[in-house]
């Protein structure tokens, strides 16, 4: 069961994954410039009539392109980093990026508050990952074109490229005095789901990569190994998982939380709250839980973190998480162009906002670079140990 209406994400796009969401039809400009309270959007229908009855070149003006300026300007003037205009070749790029196989990086990629473009995750196993890019990572330059002032867009589209070519991105970082540049050749990006580890018989390590629509069927199947193994202690790394869908989040949390009780709640603009409850029995509510999170954890990550946390099923290892407590959906127009626009906030079972703060670590150790084995992963070290005490 997935609620395609909750969107998660950051920006999907080719040269990363999902988010995945609902989509609600639209028509034309209308929606943008009617029933407004405020008489200045009369100026756009007037300043369109002036250029199609008086511009003296009118045949040389591209009247979609325009629009589509038009519209981009209106959603940028927001000053929302999670809403946007996406015209068809990017609404393309996003569907693409949906079904989890395509060309680029294969790293999530978003704005922060001072609109630069950051890394959100490097995808487990793809080239931006082993190239060494990190979460929070600055992109200063994409081939010695500076990122200063360009749009998100605008970014995503000089990064995606064919598989084996090369991008080259200055790269500015928190430990790092001076830019670095970091190439990346870019690849076709197969987007993994999960990956289950046994650790010394004992522990069973699972790393959830994305909440996208397969994500609870593919724990599901992780579960009853575990159980057939007679596993009773359980690390669940969310660490580089961007989210993805709201009913796999709901229904992963199912498992650890007593049916009933609250996972999360959606509150709109005029306060309305709608709750999602945990759907299932709880099979794994006594098991020992130790949840593993980072920069690179946002939406439904932090969400799924969150209510564990709340319902004092497991400690939180790791690093505070990105932030990304916003929900978007996307409006479809007839020319395949759509909108994605903010619609609400999560909170967490105790009433609380993760959106720009994160979820803190209950117990922090910090990572400057991606280990290059589970001995090298200090954060994992610390949950088998918490675990192997229990």
């Amino acid at each position: 069961m997935i609620n395609k209406k909750n969107l998660f994400i950051i920006l999907p796009i080719l040269l990363l994954l999902f988010f995945y969401g609902g989509f609600y039809i639209g028509n034309n400009l209308d929606y943008l410039v009617s029933n407004r309270v405020d008489p200045e959007f009369k100026k756009l229908k007037q300043v369109h009539k002036e250029l199609t009855q008086n511009y003296l070149n009118k045949d040389d003006i591209i009247f979609k392109k325009a629009e589509y300026g038009a519209i981009k300007g209106l959603v940028g003037s927001i000053d929302d980093p999670y809403t946007y205009f996406m015209e068809p070749s990017e609404t393309k790029d996003f569907l693409d990026s949906i079904n989890g196989i395509f060309e680029g990086i294969g790293a999530e990629v978003g704005l922060n508050q001072d609109k630069q473009i950051i890394v959100i995750a490097p995808l487990e196993g793809t080239p931006a990952q082993k190239a060494g890019l990190l979460p929070q990572d600055i992109i200063l330059a994409i081939d010695k074109i500076s990122t200063t002032g360009i749009t998100l867009e605008k970014g995503v589209s000089l990064i995606k490229g064919k598989k084996g070519t090369i991008v080259n991105l200055t790269i500015k970082r928190e430990d790092k005095k001076e830019p670095i540049i970091i190439p990346v050749t870019r690849g076709l990006i197969t987007i993994p789901v999960l990956k289950l580890n046994i650790v010394d018989n004992s522990i069973a390590h699972i790393k959830l990569f994305n909440f996208n629509e397969n994500a609870s069927e593919e724990f599901n199947k992780a579960v009853q190994q575990i159980l057939s193994l007679g596993i009773d202690k359980i690390i669940l790394d969310l660490r580089y998982n961007p989210g993805g869908i709201l009913q796999e989040a709901v229904e992963i949390g199912s498992w650890f939380i007593e049916e009933g009780k609250t996972i999360a709640s959606e509150q709109y603009a005029d306060g309305t709250l709608k709750t999602y409850n945990s759907l299932g029995s709880g099979q794994l509510a006594n098991n020992d839980l130790v949840v593993l999170i980072n920069k690179g954890s946002a939406s439904a990550s932090e969400i799924l973190a969150g209510a564990l946390f709340d319902h004092n099923k497991a400690p939180l290892v790791g690093e505070t998480t990105f932030g990304k407590g916003t929900v978007q959906i996307l409006k479809n127009f007839s020319d395949n162009s759509t909108l994605r626009v903010t619609v609400s906030k999560w909170l967490l079972p105790k009433g609380t906002s993760i959106n720009k703060e994160g979820i803190k670590p209950t117990v922090l150790i910090k990572m400057d670079k991606i280990p290059e084995n589970d001995k090298q992963d200090l954060q994992l070290q610390k949950a088998i140990e918490i675990l192997e005490k229990r």
